[in-house]
């Protein structure tokens, strides 16, 4: 079978760019900051931090290792690397399901980014002016109910997301996230100058830096982990097709740090663009759509400037939402091409055809689906719709697994000079203390989290 060269980043920027595009998503603008607040203030935060140092930064440059060795999609990657091993056969299904896990987290991710373009739209045309929060309610609970609004949303955000990925890296890649990163920063900068002047800042200090140590057990620590791990893109097979597109003389460690602290510094910002609205008008506290699709187009309304600024805020999700879906998308795009079976554009419109479909399940279970129930045998997953379960199944289940198995592979498969050479480290302290993580500490720390998914845990 014909195998086809790959593009490479333009520069260690032009990844930087892309790869905290993918970890920056929705998750961090809304969810991020108020898991710090619910979880400790300023104790999760150190403890966040330890666990992106010692656990995340290490399974990114695993990740990226394993990309750069050999310059070949995960699939390849993974065959080439264990080439004369007995174990090959494994490590090449792995890397099917590295490359599957993405676009199962995709099936339901298209529908949520819908949901932002939308709201731009609505907001744009007045829709959202004038209205309650009860109304707001209404408003989204319409939104979700209709399924031709929800597919055409949904379709245009994946749409995007294709014609993207279709022109290839330099042309597709690099140019989108060289115009919606710095747009995503500027307009999160401008949210957290509007909140500042609009109150309930000092509410959001305390709230989210306060330390309460009292909080802090092993659920939390938990918890932190579990962020760390899907906020940083760990085990959806973006850091390893990324990673196949770095030109060899960049620092993979030095990537991998910037990577995790912006990544970071983004859901820490998000929190004094949100929460200062939030304190400043007596509003409780919620974590997911019901803050952004209930009860922010109400503020927003209600405040001066405040379409404008309504308008930024949802732009921002959007951004948010296609530097992640870009990303997710790339992998099997870049392995049906590298393996010379479709051209970019093809393998982008075969793609895309198949996530339409898996999309399109994903919107309509949320209505003339929503009682349709497909794992009633399982106590765990048998209460939840189709994009529920592809929720849980793929951003939660598989990207542990993927993850996992990743540590093990560079850890026990792949020769320690692949490592070495790669890493740039030497046969340093610092290489070893990394060595250590994804060989022994890694292992464990995710076999617990994926006992805990299964319903196993110990707390």
């Amino acid at each position: 079978m014909a195998h086809v060269a790959q593009e490479k980043w333009s520069s260690g920027t032009a990844f930087l760019l892309a790869a905290i595009g993918s970890a920056v998503g929705l998750g961090n603008i809304y969810r991020f900051p108020y898991v710090v607040g619910e979880n400790g203030g300023g104790a999760f935060v150190l403890l966040y931090l330890g666990i992106v140092i010692v656990f995340g930064i290490p399974l990114v440059m695993t990740e990226l290792t394993i990309g750069r060795r050999k310059q070949v999609p995960p699939i390849t990657a993974y065959t080439q690397l264990s080439d004369g091993k007995k174990s090959q056969p494994f490590w090449k299904f792995v890397g099917f399901s590295s490359v599957l896990t993405p676009l199962g987290i995709l099936g339901f991710y298209f529908v949520i980014a819908g949901w932002t373009l939308n709201y731009v739209y609505s907001i744009i045309t007045g829709k959202l002016s004038n209205l309650v929060e009860g109304q707001t309610q209404q408003v989204f609970a319409d939104l979700t109910s209709s399924p031709g609004t929800l597919i055409f949303w949904m379709t245009l955000s994946l749409a995007i997301t294709a014609f993207i990925i279709s022109r290839g890296i330099k042309a597709g890649l690099e140019k989108a996230v060289n115009i919606l990163m710095p747009m995503l920063f500027l307009i999160l900068v401008l949210l957290v100058i509007y909140s500042a002047f609009n109150g309930g800042m000092a509410e959001t200090f305390e709230f989210m830096f306060t330390p309460d140590f009292d909080k802090i057990n092993m659920k939390t620590l938990l918890e932190a982990t579990g962020q760390a791990f899907f906020s940083l893109s760990l085990g959806s097979a973006t850091m390893l097709v990324y990673g196949s597109y770095l030109p060899k003389d960049t620092s993979i460690p030095k990537l991998a740090c910037g990577v995790a602290f912006a990544d970071t510094f983004v859901a820490l910002i998000a929190g004094f663009a949100i929460f200062p609205i939030i304190f400043a008008n007596g509003l409780e506290l919620d974590s997911g759509p019901n803050l952004v699709f209930v009860t922010l187009p109400v503020i927003f309304d209600q405040m001066p400037f405040g379409q404008v600024f309504g308008i930024l805020f949802f732009l921002l999700l959007a951004f948010a939402a296609i530097t992640s879906t870009i990303s997710l998308f790339e992998p099997a795009v870049s392995n049906l091409e590298e393996r010379g079976i479709f051209s970019r554009k093809k393998a982008s419109l075969v793609v895309g055809t198949g996530l339409w479909c898996l999309a399109a399940l994903s919107a309509l279970s949320m209505n003339v689906l929503s009682d349709v129930r497909l794992l009633t045998f399982n106590d765990t997953v048998a209460d939840k719709n189709f994009m529920d379960l592809l929720e849980y199944m793929s951003a939660n289940g598989m990207m542990l697994v993927n993850a996992l198995f990743a540590a093990i592979f560079l850890g026990y498969i792949v020769h320690r000079k692949d490592a070495l050479e790669e890493l740039g480290l030497g046969d340093s302290l610092l290489f070893k203390f990394w060595r250590g993580i994804i060989k022994v500490v890694v292992p464990i720390v995710i076999g617990y989290l994926l006992i805990d998914f299964l319903g196993y845990g110990f707390i």
